[in-house]
């Protein structure tokens, strides 16, 4: 479903060429839940927000469902994007819009008929059990219920793959075990390919298959977590793993 070639992030700054994301390659399988996880400055955020050009890639490649959308000119691309919907860590709510709006915005963009989103909305505030809170504004709602209304505003274009950026990290452990089985069921219940990135080794072993472990802007390696019984070989994946003894043998801080 995602396949990404060599892509590479630099920036330019004052002290010169500063590089983000050394150039990398990675392919998810269409219905899997994929787990990205590194150290903050990984360049994990940065690689799953290429997956949809929010970040445009400076060299590589980024081929998702079968589009190179790198080739893709500013039309098709935004077409190409109503089948990636995205989740991040602060929910980015409007504020002076309510649950049932905010999941409508959208379908409003895409040029969607009153009549079509009114039922889209009413489904996915389903999906996600706030069908009580239609009328409730952002400030009116828990961390969790925002976060859940965010997610049925990711899936009111009915994408093939939901990107999730640390999308837990604002919400207390027993919020984020709820959150982490609403996206397992969408998963489930839909089919959509999912890529969760985070800094917590706890969040991407409770729902994913696969992980990729970043350090210093590159994939250092994939770990199958899916029952396979394979151990991390990089002493960065020891440590995140929780293996602090193993990680510090082979001289890596624990922090």
């Amino acid at each position: 479903m995602i396949v990404l070639e060599q892509v590479s992030k630099s920036y330019r700054s004052k002290d010169g060429l500063i590089s983000a994301v050394a150039p990398t390659s990675l392919e998810v399988a269409e219905g899997e839940i994929f787990g990205i996880i590194g150290q903050s400055g990984a360049g994990k955020s940065t690689i799953l927000r290429m997956m949809n050009l929010l970040e445009a890639p400076t060299t590589g490649s980024v081929i998702v469902n079968g589009r190179d959308l790198t080739k893709c000119s500013p039309q098709e691309l935004r077409v190409a994007r109503r089948s990636i919907g995205m989740i991040f860590q602060h929910f980015y709510l409007l504020q002076n819009r309510t649950a049932a709006d905010n999941i409508a915005f959208p379908l409003e963009i895409s040029g969607v008929p009153k009549k079509n989103r009114e039922q889209r909305v009413k489904q996915c505030l389903e999906i996600v059990g706030l069908e009580d809170k239609a009328s409730a504004y952002p400030a009116q709602l828990s961390g969790g219920q925002k976060q859940r209304v965010a997610i049925a505003r990711a899936l009111a274009t009915e994408p093939k793959v939901l990107l999730c950026d640390e999308p837990t990290s604002a919400l207390d452990p027993q919020t984020t075990g709820v959150i982490l089985e609403f996206i397992r069921d969408i998963n489930k219940r839909f089919g959509v390919t999912i890529v969760l990135v985070s800094h917590d080794m706890e969040v991407v072993k409770h729902i994913c298959g696969r992980i990729a472990v970043m350090e210093h802007g590159s994939i250092v390696e994939t770990l199958d977590l899916s029952g396979t019984g394979q151990k991390p070989t990089t002493e960065i994946a020891k440590l995140l793993l929780g293996d602090r003894r193993e990680a510090l043998k082979g001289g890596v801080a624990y922090v």
